[in-house]
């Protein structure tokens, strides 16, 4: 009897597997070609039974932890030289992945405290995650170009920083763009205040971002002392 039922975990996590490699690029198609379509999907997929949820896509988290992850595989390939200078904390992958994940889930966690804010709503777990669920769908494709950006300005030819560059500008432009009409929609605020407040709240993730990347570097070197 236990070896059946871990004959069909293995099956159902296989399955599973699977599945994603198909509906990954169908995802991040869909989260790059109707961003707020994608967004409002993401809610409202939350309201069906759990079983239900998210049958035609990868449900967000776990689609922004494997865009990561690609991003990650990206730099093994490009700019494994880079990892080798990191903290002996991060030889790990496993650790690298999860600082990644914890660091880069900064955007859409600031874009849905927004929304709460602007809408009045009390910050609970429950009124946070549709908010959050329908950020992670756009934060991926954004992080996956600013990842591979930081990645193509280290290279050593004079042709990759600006490059690098101009990939980091178009997505930017995009992630502020979609937030900006994301803000108008949902607030109904005119498109200049909509982009300001946009360009401020990406700001400020991204400085956060820093702050987070620095602070951990500092005491990861200090435990090698």
């Amino acid at each position: 009897m236990d070896f059946m039922r871990l004959l069909k975990s293995v099956e159902e996590l296989l399955y599973e597997l699977v599945t994603w490699i198909l509906f990954y690029p169908l995802t991040f198609w869909r989260s790059v070609r109707h961003p707020l379509k994608t967004m409002a999907y993401a809610e409202k997929e939350l309201d069906d039974v759990q079983q239900e949820q998210y049958s035609d896509a990868l449900s967000p988290p776990i689609f922004l932890l494997i865009t990561l992850f690609v991003a990650h595989l990206f730099e093994l390939q490009i700019a494994s030289s880079s990892l080798a200078s990191l903290p002996a904390f991060f030889a790990d992958e496993r650790n690298l992945l999860l600082f990644r994940a914890m660091t880069f889930s900064i955007f859409p966690l600031l874009f849905a405290l927004t929304r709460l804010r602007l809408g009045g709503v009390r910050l609970t777990r429950k009124t946070l995650k549709p908010a959050f669920y329908s950020q992670c769908y756009v934060a991926g494709p954004f992080v996956l170009a600013f990842d591979l950006a930081v990645m193509l300005a280290n290279l050593g030819s004079e042709f990759w920083p600006i490059f690098a560059a101009a990939l980091f500008v178009l997505a930017l432009t995009w992630y502020a763009a979609i937030q900006t009409r994301w803000l108008m929609t949902a607030n109904g605020f005119p498109v200049w205040r909509a982009a300001l407040m946009a360009l401020g709240t990406i700001i400020v993730a991204y400085l956060l971002v820093l702050s987070v990347a620095a602070i951990t570097g500092i005491v990861a070197l200090r435990s090698q002392i």
